[in-house]
Protein backbone atom coordinates (compact mmCIF):
# COMPACT_ATOMS: atom_id res chain seq x y z
CA UNK A 1 0.00 0.00 0.00
CA UNK A 2 1.34 3.38 -1.31
CA UNK A 3 1.04 6.68 1.17
CA UNK A 4 0.47 10.16 -0.45
CA UNK A 5 0.76 13.65 1.03
CA UNK A 6 -2.06 15.53 1.78
CA UNK A 7 -0.50 18.43 0.24
CA UNK A 8 1.30 17.18 -2.66
CA UNK A 9 -1.50 14.93 -3.73
CA UNK A 10 -0.97 11.63 -5.72
CA UNK A 11 1.83 13.27 -7.72
CA UNK A 12 4.24 11.98 -4.91
CA UNK A 13 4.12 8.58 -3.31
CA UNK A 14 5.81 7.19 -0.25
CA UNK A 15 6.16 4.19 1.01
CA UNK A 16 4.25 2.65 4.07
CA UNK A 17 7.42 3.32 6.27
CA UNK A 18 7.09 7.05 5.84
CA UNK A 19 5.33 8.96 8.68
CA UNK A 20 5.75 12.64 7.07
CA UNK A 21 6.10 14.16 4.01
CA UNK A 22 9.48 15.70 4.51
CA UNK A 23 8.48 18.57 2.57
CA UNK A 24 5.68 20.13 3.91
CA UNK A 25 6.21 18.49 7.55
CA UNK A 26 2.40 16.84 8.12
CA UNK A 27 1.48 13.06 7.89
CA UNK A 28 0.97 11.11 5.07
CA UNK A 29 -2.16 9.23 4.34
CA UNK A 30 -3.44 5.94 2.90
CA UNK A 31 -3.86 6.26 -0.89
CA UNK A 32 -5.52 3.97 -2.48
CA UNK A 33 -6.44 5.66 -6.26
CA UNK A 34 -7.69 8.60 -4.28
CA UNK A 35 -7.07 10.76 -1.01
CA UNK A 36 -9.20 9.11 1.87
CA UNK A 37 -9.66 12.47 3.58
CA UNK A 38 -12.12 14.24 1.27
CA UNK A 39 -8.45 16.79 1.56
CA UNK A 40 -7.46 18.19 -2.16
CA UNK A 41 -3.70 18.98 -2.93
CA UNK A 42 -3.22 22.47 -1.72
CA UNK A 43 -0.86 24.76 -3.83
CA UNK A 44 2.19 25.74 -2.16
CA UNK A 45 1.90 29.46 -1.64
CA UNK A 46 4.68 30.03 0.73
CA UNK A 47 8.18 28.25 1.16
CA UNK A 48 7.86 25.72 3.88
CA UNK A 49 9.94 25.91 7.15
CA UNK A 50 13.14 23.53 7.01
CA UNK A 51 12.61 20.41 9.27
CA UNK A 52 13.72 20.22 12.30
CA UNK A 53 16.01 17.80 13.56
CA UNK A 54 14.56 14.23 14.70
CA UNK A 55 15.35 14.28 18.42
CA UNK A 56 15.55 17.99 18.98
CA UNK A 57 15.49 19.09 22.48
CA UNK A 58 16.66 22.49 22.81
CA UNK A 59 13.69 23.70 24.33
CA UNK A 60 10.73 22.36 26.32
CA UNK A 61 7.79 21.53 24.15
CA UNK A 62 5.39 22.82 26.53
CA UNK A 63 7.07 26.27 28.30
CA UNK A 64 9.95 26.87 25.54
CA UNK A 65 12.73 26.49 28.70
CA UNK A 66 16.06 26.13 27.31
CA UNK A 67 17.34 22.39 27.73
CA UNK A 68 21.22 23.23 28.45
CA UNK A 69 22.07 18.82 28.04
CA UNK A 70 20.75 17.06 25.39
CA UNK A 71 20.22 14.13 27.80
CA UNK A 72 17.40 15.46 29.86
CA UNK A 73 14.10 13.63 29.97
CA UNK A 74 12.44 16.51 32.00
CA UNK A 75 11.94 20.73 31.63
CA UNK A 76 13.84 22.18 34.55
CA UNK A 77 11.72 25.36 34.78
CA UNK A 78 10.07 24.40 38.51
CA UNK A 79 6.73 25.44 37.12
CA UNK A 80 6.09 23.13 34.04
CA UNK A 81 8.34 20.20 34.89
CA UNK A 82 7.54 18.20 31.68
CA UNK A 83 8.52 15.51 29.87
CA UNK A 84 10.43 16.98 26.97
CA UNK A 85 9.04 14.25 25.13
CA UNK A 86 5.51 15.66 23.84
CA UNK A 87 2.74 14.44 23.22
CA UNK A 88 1.39 13.71 19.45
CA UNK A 89 -1.25 16.01 19.37
CA UNK A 90 -2.03 19.58 21.90
CA UNK A 91 -4.71 21.63 21.13
CA UNK A 92 -4.29 25.09 22.91
CA UNK A 93 -7.00 27.41 23.83
CA UNK A 94 -6.79 30.24 25.66
CA UNK A 95 -7.89 28.77 29.19
CA UNK A 96 -5.78 25.44 28.60
CA UNK A 97 -5.01 22.65 27.11
CA UNK A 98 -6.21 19.42 25.57
CA UNK A 99 -3.20 16.70 24.98
CA UNK A 100 -3.03 13.63 23.26
CA UNK A 101 -1.01 10.30 22.71
CA UNK A 102 -1.00 8.05 19.85
CA UNK A 103 -4.43 6.45 18.91
CA UNK A 104 -5.73 8.44 21.50
CA UNK A 105 -8.77 10.17 21.42
CA UNK A 106 -11.74 12.46 23.37
CA UNK A 107 -14.92 14.44 23.02
CA UNK A 108 -14.75 18.04 24.11
CA UNK A 109 -17.52 20.17 25.06
CA UNK A 110 -18.62 21.65 28.21
CA UNK A 111 -19.69 18.01 29.43
CA UNK A 112 -16.48 15.43 30.12
CA UNK A 113 -12.45 15.79 30.89
CA UNK A 114 -12.26 18.96 29.42
CA UNK A 115 -15.28 20.73 30.68
CA UNK A 116 -13.44 23.29 31.80
CA UNK A 117 -11.75 24.51 29.23
CA UNK A 118 -15.64 25.33 27.63
CA UNK A 119 -17.37 26.11 30.64
CA UNK A 120 -17.04 30.21 29.81
CA UNK A 121 -18.49 29.60 26.43
CA UNK A 122 -22.04 29.15 26.82
CA UNK A 123 -22.32 28.81 22.95
CA UNK A 124 -20.20 25.66 22.84
CA UNK A 125 -22.37 21.98 22.73
CA UNK A 126 -21.74 19.67 25.85
CA UNK A 127 -20.59 17.31 23.27
CA UNK A 128 -19.03 19.18 20.53
CA UNK A 129 -16.85 17.42 18.75
CA UNK A 130 -14.23 14.70 18.90
CA UNK A 131 -10.02 15.14 18.78
CA UNK A 132 -7.93 11.95 18.41
CA UNK A 133 -4.75 10.51 16.60
CA UNK A 134 -4.27 7.05 14.73
CA UNK A 135 -1.56 4.54 15.60
CA UNK A 136 0.52 5.85 13.23
CA UNK A 137 0.37 9.77 15.02
CA UNK A 138 -1.83 11.33 12.41
CA UNK A 139 -4.63 13.50 14.54
CA UNK A 140 -8.05 14.45 13.53
CA UNK A 141 -11.50 16.24 14.31
CA UNK A 142 -14.61 14.79 13.87
CA UNK A 143 -17.48 17.37 15.22
CA UNK A 144 -20.59 15.91 16.54
CA UNK A 145 -23.92 16.86 15.36
CA UNK A 146 -24.69 20.70 16.91
CA UNK A 147 -26.23 23.69 15.79
CA UNK A 148 -23.19 26.23 16.37
CA UNK A 149 -20.40 24.40 14.09
CA UNK A 150 -16.76 23.32 14.14
CA UNK A 151 -14.69 25.42 12.24
CA UNK A 152 -10.91 24.89 11.06
CA UNK A 153 -9.31 28.18 9.99
CA UNK A 154 -12.58 29.50 9.87
CA UNK A 155 -14.24 27.04 7.59
CA UNK A 156 -17.20 25.17 9.19
CA UNK A 157 -16.63 21.68 8.60
CA UNK A 158 -20.17 19.32 8.51
CA UNK A 159 -20.89 17.03 11.36
CA UNK A 160 -19.46 13.68 11.46
CA UNK A 161 -17.07 14.27 9.01
CA UNK A 162 -13.41 13.57 10.38
CA UNK A 163 -10.61 15.96 8.93
CA UNK A 164 -6.75 15.67 10.16
CA UNK A 165 -5.34 18.28 12.08
CA UNK A 166 -2.07 20.05 10.74
CA UNK A 167 0.11 22.09 12.55
CA UNK A 168 -0.71 25.76 13.46
CA UNK A 169 -4.52 24.92 12.23
CA UNK A 170 -7.05 27.16 14.41
CA UNK A 171 -10.11 25.08 15.85
CA UNK A 172 -12.82 27.34 16.44
CA UNK A 173 -16.29 25.56 18.68
CA UNK A 174 -18.85 28.32 18.10
CA UNK A 175 -18.66 31.36 18.13
CA UNK A 176 -15.54 32.18 20.38
CA UNK A 177 -13.95 28.66 21.97
CA UNK A 178 -10.69 29.05 19.39
CA UNK A 179 -7.50 27.24 19.82
CA UNK A 180 -4.34 26.35 18.09
CA UNK A 181 -3.25 22.83 17.03
CA UNK A 182 0.42 21.41 17.30
CA UNK A 183 1.06 18.04 15.86
CA UNK A 184 4.54 16.57 16.81
CA UNK A 185 6.06 13.99 14.33
CA UNK A 186 6.34 10.83 14.78
CA UNK A 187 9.69 10.47 15.80
CA UNK A 188 9.35 13.16 18.40
CA UNK A 189 6.22 11.20 19.45
CA UNK A 190 7.54 7.93 20.95
CA UNK A 191 8.42 6.84 24.33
Amino acid sequence: MSQVCPRCGPGRLFDDDTGMCPTHIVPVEPYAGETTTGFEPEPDLEPEPMPQPEEDRSACWNCGTPVPHPGNTECLNPECRRSLTPPVLVVRFPTGQVELGRDARVELGRRGPHAALFGSYPNVSRHHAVVGTDPNGRAWIEPVPTPNGTFLDGIEIPASERRLLRPETRVRFALHAEGVVHVYSRQEARP
